[in-house]
């Protein structure tokens, strides 16, 4: 069985975890937390991380700091059709606006010309970048366009640890960004994810929102102190949050998770090249690989009989497969309201990836020998596609 995921937590590390264990450790957030946070930050490239329980909440973290600098009610917050629910949740329950943007399927990242054209139209106030499957899904002229017209742009890169962008990380680009640790990604902490960012202020707003808006969880704590005498310091309330603090155990499994992460994007990475080179070419394959950091192999067919090529030849050789992601958001039932708006009106290459595509899992799990099987049946058995 060629499963979608295999847990990157080895037996090595569930041994050392136990012997940790048995010296009876501080296991709610402490230093370990620190120590991972410093550790992430070094591998990325980033100044500052914070290390929340998932990417999840990572991201409605990031999304509720972001908002506070935006001086439109409501913000306006542009996502891409292809992602996971949760780059929209946050902003749905915070009461934002939202614009979905068609995918580029190259990047199967949000469509550049659609969203530069919102920004300088100043529609837009946050633009939510997701790194899908790996994938870099910004450009040079997104990335200048925001910074032109004073537009924030935020990189959910939950599936893209160590993707690149010329010579930089994603989620070293924008304002902040957030990473999820969960089963199957590119390296697990159990649950869990973090936010980077290069700005201290946001950095402190994010400790702050992680920890029930308690100022202790701030740098400037002394100075909050002063403001509010009349309050006990210890449980003085400054910011809106809640409880988003990790464990201890989640950071110690991070810190050693993080010695192999490179490791295994180079392995993903030959799979992936493996998988392109071979694929019969009524699968898409021109993706914008350079700098890439692979999540999953992609099977989308240029039309519907490839597609029901793709759905018999993972179902006879035991592989699971799950749509792209969620595949188009537009057509999940919690879209249908009003505050989510769709530029252009409508985004035909998201339905093109929901109706004809599904991924298999890569990983440590996937080997050449099963890449080869997988290509040679869709070649074989797609030979009149």
């Amino acid at each position: 069985m060629w499963n979608l995921a295999e847990d990157t937590i080895s037996t090595e590390d569930v041994d050392a975890l136990a012997d940790w264990l048995r010296t009876h450790p501080r296991l709610t957030q402490g230093d370990r937390v620190c120590e991972f946070e410093r550790l992430w930050s070094r591998w990325l490239g980033v100044r500052h991380s914070v290390m929340m329980t998932s990417g999840t909440t990572a991201n409605l973290a990031l999304v509720s700091v972001a908002a506070r600098r935006v001086d439109r009610t409501p913000p306006r917050v542009g996502v891409a059709a292809v992602t996971w629910p949760t780059n929209v949740t946050p902003s749905l329950l915070l009461g934002h606006d939202v614009v979905v943007f068609d995918v580029d399927r190259s990047t199967l990242g949000v469509n550049e010309s659609h969203v530069c054209e919102a920004i300088e139209r100043r529609e837009v106030d946050i633009v939510f970048v997701t790194h899908l499957l790996g994938l870099n899904a910004l450009t040079d002229r997104v990335l200048e366009t925001a910074d032109k017209n004073g537009v924030i742009l935020l990189e959910d890169c939950c599936e893209a640890h160590g993707t690149r962008h010329d010579d930089r990380k994603v989620g070293t680009l924008g304002l902040g960004s957030t990473f999820s640790f969960y089963f199957g990604h590119h390296m697990s902490t159990i649950e869990g994810g973090i936010v980077s960012t290069n700005d201290a202020e946001v950095a402190d707003d994010l400790r702050l929102m992680r920890a029930h808006g308690l100022a202790r969880e701030s740098v400037a704590f002394d100075e909050l102190r002063a403001l509010h005498p009349d309050i006990d310091a210890r449980f003085l309330f400054t910011s809106i949050g809640l409880n988003f603090r990790p464990t201890e155990i989640n950071a110690f499994l991070g810190i050693r998770q993080l010695e192999d992460l490179d490791q295994r994007i180079e392995h993903r990475n030959r799979n992936l090249a493996q998988f392109l080179r071979d694929a019969p070419d009524w699968l898409w394959k021109d993706f914008r690989t350079e700098g890439m950091s692979s999540f999953a192999l992609p099977l989308i067919a240029r039309d519907t009989r490839g597609a029901s090529v793709i759905a018999a030849v993972v179902e006879r050789l035991g592989i699971e497969a799950r749509p792209v992601v969620a595949g188009n958001l537009l057509r999940q039932p919690f879209m249908r309201q009003e505050r989510v708006r769709v530029h252009g009106g409508y985004a035909p290459v998201a339905d093109q990836i929901h109706e004809r595509g599904l991924y298999v899992g890569n990983g440590h799990h996937v080997d050449s020998a099963k890449v080869r099987q997988l290509t040679s049946a869709l070649s074989s058995e797609g030979a009149s596609v």
